[in-house]
């Protein structure tokens, strides 16, 4: 078991706190300006820049209002974390995707995320999420 530094650990729990409570400021507050976002789906690309990556939460909090994640595992190491957790969500506006167009359900779904992020001192720097898209398009019915 990794035992993590008290000030770590306030860091890791604040930024959850942030996400769950669905403050884009909040979230934003903790990212460095030259902060880079990737979400690797479907051949995303990353964004960087705190403007950018802004922009791209902003939309994810859109599409998914109610998101939760719940921490499964968490692993950290030297200026990074690694978070496993089970998210819950309901999609809110149509989903484009990789050519398609996912229509909301207005059913909650759950399926599985694995961020990586990278600290520069006390900001996140570098956030890297993997989705279980397979589960969520199946439970959104486009599968």
């Amino acid at each position: 078991m990794t035992v993590i530094d008290n000030d770590l650990s306030q860091i890791v729990d604040d930024y959850g706190q942030a996400w769950n409570s669905h403050t884009l400021d909040e979230i934003m507050a903790m990212h460095t300006q030259d902060t880079v976002f990737r979400l690797h789906l479907l051949g995303s690309s990353e964004v960087a820049g705190h403007a950018e990556v802004r922009e791209v939460f902003a939309g994810l909090l859109a599409f998914w209002p109610d998101i939760h994640f719940a921490t499964d595992r968490l692993s950290v190491g030297d200026g990074f974390f690694v978070h496993q957790c089970s998210i819950t969500a309901t999609l809110a506006v149509p989903l484009p995707l990789d050519g398609l167009v996912i229509q909301p359900t207005g059913k909650p779904i759950r399926f599985s995320g694995v961020d990586v992020i990278s600290m520069a001192g006390r900001l996140v720097h570098r956030k890297e999420t993997y989705l279980d898209i397979a589960a969520a398009m199946q439970q959104l019915g486009a599968l």
